[in-house]
C-alpha cells in the first residue's frame, strides 16, 4: 500500500486498507461499508501530492483510515457539442486533453501536474488549476455527491443538471453507463466555470487579492470540497485552443518592475494574458540540475505514457524501499545521475538572462495580444533595469517545462522533510 499510502510531495502514514473501486456504484457501496465502519475516508485519485489531503499525514489519527483510490473510473463523457464534458472521478487532465484535442477544445488546467496524471476531481475539489488569468482556478456548482446525513447515512445529492433517477442506484448505475440522453440535459442550469473571473482579475486596487485560498467566491458545494464530500461526477465548460500564442520571457533585478509589468498588463491590455509564471533564480538553478530528468522525459516522451512512466517508477520506489539498504529517493538519484550525461537541455537566451537577472517572469499572451504586448514591453524597458525577449515556439515551450519542473526539482533539493519541500517551492517560486 506504500505509494497510496505516501503522498509525491505531501504526507505519509498508515492506513487500514486501500480500496479501488472500478465503478461509481461499486465506490458507493464502498463508502456505505467505511461509515458503517466508522473509519475515516480519505479519497484519492492521482497522488500527485500536489494539494495535499490525499494521503495520512502523520498517525495522530482518532479511527483507523481507509484511502479510496478512484484511479480505476477513468470516465470522460463529452456533452453540448464539446462545449462541455462530464468527468467520473478517476479521470485525468491528460486523458481529457486527448479528449477534447480533435474537436479544437481544451480543458481549463494546461500546464503543471497535468503531465503527469494529475486529476480533474483534484483540482475542483481544492479551488486549484488557476494559472490561467482569464479562467480563475477550476470551479463547478454542477456535480453529483454524496454527504453524510445527521442520522449517519449517506445522502446523495444530484446537482449535475442532468435527470438521472430518482434512487442513488438509478444515479450511478446512469453515470457508470453514460446515459445522458440530450432530452435529460438542462442546458443553464448553474455554472460549470467561474466565468467572471476575467472581470475580477483585472480589479488592481481593490483591498483583497484575486487569488487566495478558500476564497467564498469559489466555495460551492464539491468546488473546495477538500475531502469533506465524495464526488461522483463534475460537469465542467471547455474552451476553444488557443492558437499561436506567444511567450515574451522578462527578467530583472527589481521586483517592482515585475509589480509595474503585472498592473499594467491586467489593468491596460486590451487582450488579457493568458498565463504569467514566475520563477527566482535559486529555483531556476534547482530546476536545472534536479529536474534535469523531468524536463528530458517530458520533452522526448510523449505526454500520454507520463502516468503510466510515473506509476512505474513508484513500483520501482517501493520495491527499492523494501530492500532497505539503499539510499532514500534511489531511483530519483539514478534518474538524475543518467540525465547528466545529455548535454544542456535550456536555450542560450534563457540561460544568458540566468546570469544577468534574477528574477525572471514568463507572460504567455493570445495572439491578438501579442502585439500591444511586445510595444509595451520594448517602451517600458527602454527606461527601465531589466530585459525582455520573444521567445520562439520552442523557447516558450522549454521556457514553461522548466518552469513546472522547479517543483519536482525542489522535492529532491529539500532533502530529509517534505515540509521544506513545500517551503523551498513556495518562498523561490512565487513573489
Amino acid at each position: 500500500m506504500c505509494r497510496y499510502r505516501t503522498g509525491f510531495r505531501f504526507g505519509e502514514g498508515k492506513a487500514l486498507a486501500v480500496v479501488r473501486p472500478g465503478t461509481v456504484s461499486e465506490q458507493w457501496k464502498a463508502l456505505e461499508a467505511c461509515i458503517a465502519a466508522s473509519v475515516i475516508v480519505i479519497t484519492q485519485a492521482s497522488n500527485t501530492g500536489l494539494t495535499d489531503g490525499s494521503t495520512p499525514d502523520g498517525n495522530n489519527y482518532d479511527r483507523d483510515i481507509v484511502i479510496v483510490s478512484t484511479s480505476r473510473m477513468k470516465k470522460v463523457y463529452v456533452i453540448e457539442q464539446g462545449k462541455q464534458v462530464i468527468c467520473l472521478p478517476g479521470a485525468t487532465l491528460d486523458q481529457l486533453e486527448h479528449v477534447l484535442k480533435p474537436l479544437g477544445r481544451e480543458r481549463h488546467s494546461v500546464i503543471g501536474f497535468s503531465r503527469i496524471g494529475a486529476s480533474v476531481f483534484g483540482g475542483v475539489c481544492n479551488n486549484s488549476g488557476g494559472a490561467r488569468l482569464q479562467l480563475g482556478p477550476a470551479y463547478t456548482q454542477m456535480a453529483v455527491f454524496t454527504q453524510v446525513g445527521a442520522a449517519g447515512k449517506l445522502h446523495l445529492v444530484n446537482h449535475l443538471g442532468i435527470r438521472l433517477g430518482d434512487t442513488p442506484e438509478d444515479v450511478l448505475r446512469r453515470l457508470d453507463r453514460g446515459e445522458f440522453p440530450e432530452a435529460d440535459i438542462q442546458p443553464d442550469a448553474g455554472a460549470e466555470s467561474d466565468r467572471n473571473y476575467v472581470t475580477h482579475v483585472r480589479e488592481i486596487d481593490t483591498h483583497t487579492p484575486a487569488r487566495f485560498n478558500a476564497d467564498p467566491r469559489r466555495l460551492y458545494e464539491t468546488s473546495g470540497s477538500a475531502g469533506k464530500l465524495v464526488v461522483f461526477a463534475v460537469r465542467l465548460d471547455t474552451f476553444p485552443i488557443e492558437q499561436d500564442a506567444k511567450v515574451f520571457y522578462i527578467g530583472t533585478n527589481r521586483p517592482e518592475e515585475l509589480t509595474d509589468i503585472r498592473r499594467h498588463a491586467l489593468h491596460v491590455f486590451t487582450h488579457l494574458p493568458i498565463s504569467g509564471e514566475y520563477l527566482h533564480r535559486d529555483a531556476f538553478d534547482i530546476a536545472e540540475k534536479h529536474g534535469k530528468d523531468t524536463f528530458l522525459t517530458i520533452h522526448y516522451l510523449d505526454t500520454s505514457r507520463l502516468p503510466a512512466s510515473f506509476a512505474l517508477k513508484n513500483r520501482f520506489d517501493s520495491f527499492f524501499d523494501r530492500l532497505g539498504f539503499l539510499p532514500s529517493n534511489f531511483t530519483d538519484r539514478v534518474m538524475q545521475a543518467m540525465s547528466g550525461l545529455f548535454p544542456s537541455h535550456l536555450p542560450p537566451l534563457m540561460k544568458e538572462y540566468r546570469n544577468k537577472y534574477e528574477r525572471h517572469l514568463l507572460l504567455k499572451v493570445p495572439a491578438e495580444g501579442a502585439p500591444e504586448t511586445k510595444a509595451f514591453l520594448e517602451g517600458y524597458f527602454a527606461k527601465a533595469s531589466g530585459g525582455h525577449f520573444e521567445c520562439s515556439d520552442e523557447e516558450g515551450n522549454k521556457a514553461f517545462l522548466h518552469r513546472f519542473a522547479a517543483a519536482g526539482a525542489a522535492v529532491r533539493y529539500g532533502g530529509t522533510t517534505r515540509r521544506t519541500h513545500c517551503v523551498l517551492v513556495c518562498s523561490v517560486a512565487h513573489p
